[in-house]
């Protein structure tokens, strides 16, 4: 029986929880002010509950905005209780601020508009008391709710229901250790359900209770057959070259990667890191960009895509004509590329090649190169050519900001000649990107490997503010042509 899977029904039990606890809060503010009589010149017996209830609205509608804004509303059963409190009451201090600010200014904008005196007379001013009270009320109901709800979710969670189930790689005493360690924390939410191991075909196909399920090869499979949400790397070998070779098969796959402590110093500092709170490991690759950001994300491809689309029209009618008028071929180039988690999907680009560019197989672009077409070369530094991926922005395949799209030809290389090439995979693909401001045009694999950098960094460091900074960097690229050929 599966009573409730992780982030999802986790992030509707926390909204409930924050929305009783805001609710006694706000039961407790009016009480305090119209009741209490804490307040003698503020008590009136005439006021109803129900009167307040817009205001109680919009009060809940902002709370859950800055909550959301803040990363409050993502899956906290892995990390710090403490963590989770200060984050919590630093939000309501904040927001609590913010409102005493907004409501004060506003007094003061409207006095000074309308010339009365600025130095008494404020509504607000005999209920800073309530307001202060309200804050305080609400920076403990919220922790003491969520500590309840979290009490009762890893209560759950010891009893078995709807942990998140993961793979252990390698069917060693370290393997078996971790195991034994996922078994003694159950209200973290974390099953093994199996091992993997390249030994595959000659060891036993059971370890500490588990079965050994297969080789690294197999994990693609098993990861969908399985629902498998994470996979621990604990291995024998301690050769980085190992590892890497090990990550490989697992970087395209929509999985959580951890690490034992004594791999995770092998490979320090080739990646970043984030400690799991209870256990001895650590994850690699988190994904760090708050669910809201993701979110707004999306609504910002939308709306700048759209924005985009409209506006360039002429300039996509006037480089068809001059495509067409140029070698009379096709206006297009349509080509399969590999998109998030691996998807293929079908990009278009106004073509900047000769028709018969790969009569001899796909191959990279050289500088100078005796394909590009005389508009070809124009397209290409203005990156006008780019512009109907637009397309691929608004169905979803793209976003506005993300590594470039790549051949499922070259990936299938490049997987092989350079480590971490397939953990471009993890982002969706972007119409520019931190790689595609920072350097030209890919023309061989060293070019391939410095993009990587580039790409990593804006993984690691993925946010609104970061993709605004490459937006506005694109601009500047395209009209001084920078790192086009």
């Amino acid at each position: 029986m599966r009573l409730f899977h992780s982030s999802t029904l986790e992030r509707i039990l926390v909204g409930v929880s924050d929305f009783m606890a805001l609710s006694l809060c706000f039961l407790a503010a009016f009480w305090m002010q119209f009741r209490s009589g804490m307040i003698p010149d503020l008590v009136n017996y005439e006021k109803e509950l129900v009167d307040y209830l817009p205001l109680g609205g919009f009060l809940f509608f902002g709370w859950y905005l800055l909550f959301a804004m803040v990363g409050l509303y993502r899956s906290w059963l892995l990390e710090s209780r403490t963590a989770q409190v200060l984050k919590v009451s630093r939000a309501i201090l904040f927001g609590g601020i913010l409102g005493v600010v907004a409501l004060f200014g506003t007094e003061f904008v409207t006095k000074l508009a309308a010339g009365e005196h600025l130095g008494s007379g404020y509504v607000y001013g005999s209920r800073f008391a309530v307001i202060v009270g309200y804050i305080i009320c609400a920076i403990l109901t919220v922790n003491v709710f969520r500590m309840f709800l979290y009490l009762g979710l890893r209560s759950l969670l010891r009893k078995g229901y709807g942990a998140n189930k993961l793979l252990v790689l390698g069917a060693t005493d370290m393997g078996s250790h971790v195991v034994d360690e996922l078994r003694k924390s159950p209200e973290r939410g974390q099953q093994a359900v199996g091992f993997v191991d390249e030994r595959y075909q000659v060891i036993e196909h059971e370890c500490n209770g588990l079965p050994v399920l297969g080789k690294y090869a197999d994990l693609p499979a098993l990861v969908k057959q399985m629902h498998v949400k994470g996979i621990v790397i604990a291995h024998d070998s301690s050769s980085v070259q190992e590892i890497l070779r090990v990550l490989v098969w697992l970087r395209d796959l929509p999985v959580h990667i951890y690490i034992v402590p004594e791999l995770y110093n092998v490979v320090h500092g080739h990646f970043k890191a984030n400690l799991v709170h209870g256990f001895e490991l650590q994850e690699l690759f988190a994904f760090n960009m708050p669910p809201w950001q993701v979110r707004v994300k999306r609504i910002i491809d939308i709306g700048f895509g759209t924005f985009l689309g409209i506006c360039s029209l002429p300039v996509c009618l006037l480089a068809a004509i001059a495509i067409k008028l140029d070698d009379h071929g096709p206006i297009f180039y349509s080509q399969e590329r590999v998109g998030l988690y691996g998807k293929p999907f079908k990009i278009r680009k106004f073509r900047t090649m000769r028709t018969d560019a790969e009569k001899f197989g796909a191959q990279w672009a050289t500088k100078n190169d005796p394909r590009i077409t005389r508009i070809g070369h124009f397209l290409r530094k203005t990156r006008i050519d780019e512009l109907p991926q637009i397309l691929s922005v608004l169905r979803g395949e793209m976003s506005m900001v993300g590594p470039r799209p790549e051949r499922a030809v070259f990936i299938e290389q490049l997987r092989n000649e350079i480590p971490f090439y397939i953990s471009r995979l993890k982002m969706k693909p972007g119409l520019t990107g931190w790689a595609q401001v920072r350097h030209h045009y890919d023309t061989s694999t060293e070019d391939v490997k410095i993009k990587l950098q580039y790409d990593m960094y804006y993984y690691e460091n993925m946010s609104l503010m970061l993709d605004f900074q490459i937006l506005v960097r694109t601009v500047y690229v395209v009209l001084t042509g920078k790192g086009a050929q």
